[in-house]
């Protein structure tokens, strides 16, 4: 990663608190475990910091702050006071964003929360803060014209959370093959765009195929479009947070083939591939739009299947991938094989430690620069 100090030189040991983002109850959100607490305490590197974390600040040589804190009840003036408590004790301040929040939809269900004094204080962390993390190159591009130092660092999965995955037990003959989609609950948009295609394939397939949707959708208008066709809602139940999902994943979905639908527009361009890492590392090909947060990775009929934002290109892909069984195993292999010799945490969690030590020592440099005038 382009000015990151070198991954073989030996570790500086500090103290790192994290300051995630939470709701209510105050638990982690799946994000903050993705971008910061698996990674920051991956054995790779853990004797690079001691790690802290809580939904409030706490002494440390390095305060990352996430996202938007407290989404429900955060405001300037709290954020002011935390990066003033931040700064009196020296501490160097780290931002971590992972989406372009800052050009949500409009349209989206989740942009109801998102008010014009949200954006502000996701202004204001980015230009305070001695450095920024995030998750894509098309995110940096976006925010440097608020703070210099943004350094990208890739989502991964952590291996240590994929136990090994009981063998498949024989298809019944009568057992239909699985079609999957997955996300948080921020993805109406994107799944309208497929909605056409997957009621004209899925009727076709009607007798050998169905969907089955984890998440993804919120607005019951939404679900009411799927009428007629065969699918059903995946509960997660209890095992909504991060470590527990994970695991529930593993065992509850059997799915022949995957979608990543994506819409193409300054928010979704932001995006990261972390769909896809999800869907390969569990063995299951997926058909990807054909947009930024998946053309650097996916390669088009090797790793996956990537395909244009209209009706016709979806209706194609899921057509051909749906009866072409041998081309979706090798597809399936290769993804996998990609992300567990690539994109896991025991090969990327160093990116981490060079990007915050990195920050550190710019932070003190320019300080010794500031005091010397």
């Amino acid at each position: 990663m382009a000015n990151c100090i070198d991954p073989h030189q030996p570790d500086i040991f500090m103290k790192v608190h994290v300051i995630y983002e939470h709701t209510h109850p105050h638990e982690p959100h799946s994000t903050s475990h993705i971008r910061l607490l698996r990674p920051l305490q991956h054995p790779s590197i853990a004797n690079s910091f001691r790690l802290s974390y809580d939904t409030q600040y706490r002494s440390a040589d390095v305060a990352i702050v996430e996202r938007l804190w407290q989404p429900q009840t955060v405001s300037l003036e709290k954020v002011e006071a935390l990066v003033e408590q931040i700064r009196r004790d020296n501490t160097c301040l780290i931002y971590s964003l992972d989406d372009n929040l800052l050009d949500l939809p409009k349209h989206r269900p989740s942009q109801k929360g998102l008010t014009l004094e949200q954006k502000m204080t996701i202004r204001y962390l980015v230009r305070e803060a001695d450095g920024v993390l995030v998750s894509t190159e098309n995110l940096q591009q976006r925010l440097l014209g608020m703070n210099a130092n943004v350094f990208v660092v890739p989502n991964a999965i952590d291996e240590q959370l994929l136990g090994k995955k009981a063998a498949a037990q024989p298809r019944n003959p009568s057992q239909k093959l699985v079609l999957g989609y997955m996300g948080t609950y921020t993805h109406d948009g994107d799944m309208m765009m497929v909605l056409q295609a997957l009621r004209e394939v899925l009727y076709k397939h009607r007798d050998t195929w169905e969907l089955q949707l984890v998440g993804g959708i919120s607005e019951s208008s939404v679900l009411e479009a799927f009428a007629g066709m065969p699918w059903q809602i995946l509960d997660v139940g209890k095992h909504g947070e991060y470590p527990n999902f994970v695991r529930w994943m593993q065992q509850n979905l059997h799915w022949d083939l995957a979608i990543a639908p994506l819409e193409n527009n300054p928010f979704s361009n932001c995006k990261s591939d972390i769909k896809f890492l999800d869907y390969s590392a569990l063995g299951i090909p997926c058909i990807c739009s054909n947009v930024p947060a998946y053309q650097n990775t996916v390669r088009h009929w090797e790793t996956g299947y990537l395909t244009d934002n209209h009706p016709d290109a979806w209706v194609e892909a899921l057509d051909f991938m749906m009866v072409n069984h041998s081309q979706r195993q090798t597809i399936a292999n290769r993804a996998k094989e990609y992300v567990f010799s690539q994109r896991t945490l025991q090969h990327t969690a160093w990116q981490w430690r060079d990007a915050i030590q990195t920050i550190v020592r710019n932070t003190q440099t320019a300080r010794k620069n500031y005091v010397k005038r």
